[in-house]
């Protein structure tokens, strides 16, 4: 009988840290296709958002699980909940009504690729008298540049800009700069540079979490501003301390500014 109770108070422990790391599972939903780096076609999940958002539900107790479906399916439970959050989400305040934007420690924007022996350009305005490379339809960074020239063509890609910076049929090419990033560790082609710094500071990005998870927890935002249009940094709510989401933010917002977030972008994209 002795041996017995000795068995059963030893096991408690376990019991409780097993179900204790089972308790939180944070699930991640994306649509099936891929979008390499950041996650490969269904069913392989790999990639930077998995590595990323596993790290940080790690730092905070929890497991990450990932779904995959159409994209509109995958909205349909970020509405209800089912879905905790989605890895990469643009705002808009049509969607602020199910979803509470974080910034996730990525950022985005625009950078500009080159011969190699263009100079530097630090602002639009250094590309005075140059032509820029344009795809029908995409925004023209140089438009308030009267002295800036475009070529432009439909459906320009990064292969047929770099055809056509190698041709001289123009001077300079602006694009995201994850995918310029990701493209010249893919290709590696000679004789193009990148310009990091032309085309204003990166933008955070932001992941787009439920507000019908059983995760999160929000209070009023005694900082929101009625006046000003809302923004992810214009929220009517903020997250309440004692919530996972709340935890998720702060871990994602360590990972920052520690640097692991860059770390783990640079393994990706250069």
């Amino acid at each position: 009988m002795r041996s017995t109770i000795v068995s059963f108070s030893i096991s408690i422990p376990f019991v409780l840290v097993s179900f204790s790391s089972q308790a939180c599972s944070m699930t991640m939903g994306y649509r099936t296709n891929e979008r390499p780096p950041l996650i490969a076609a269904s069913p392989d999940n790999s990639g930077l958002y998995k590595h990323l958002y596993e790290k940080a539900a790690e730092k905070i107790g929890c497991k990450l699980n990932v779904v995959r479906g159409p994209k509109k399916r995958i909205l349909k439970q970020l509405k209800n909940g089912t879905i905790d959050f989605y890895p990469g989400f643009n705002f808009s305040e049509a969607r602020s009504q199910y979803i509470y934007f974080i910034e996730n420690g990525l950022s985005g924007g625009e950078m500009g690729i080159s011969l190699d022996d263009y100079p530097d350009i630090h602002h639009l305005a250094d590309l005075k008298g140059s032509t820029v490379l344009q795809s029908l339809g995409s925004p023209n960074h140089v438009r308030h540049l009267n002295s800036v020239h475009t070529y432009v063509e439909p459906d320009m890609t990064i292969d047929r800009a770099v055809k056509l910076l190698k041709k001289k049929r123009g001077d300079f090419y602006i694009y995201n700069r994850a995918s310029l990033h990701y493209y010249m560790k893919l290709k590696q082609p000679t004789g193009i540079k990148l310009h990091p710094n032309c085309c204003g500071t990166p933008r955070p990005l932001y992941l787009g979490f439920s507000r019908h998870s059983p995760y999160i927890k929000e209070e009023p935002n005694p900082q929101f501003q009625k006046d000003l249009k809302p923004s992810p940094d214009n929220q009517a709510t903020q997250l309440n301390k004692e919530s996972k989401a709340y935890l998720l933010q702060q871990a994602l917002m360590k990972m920052k500014l520690s640097g692991e977030t860059d770390a783990i972008y640079e393994m990706y994209y250069q």
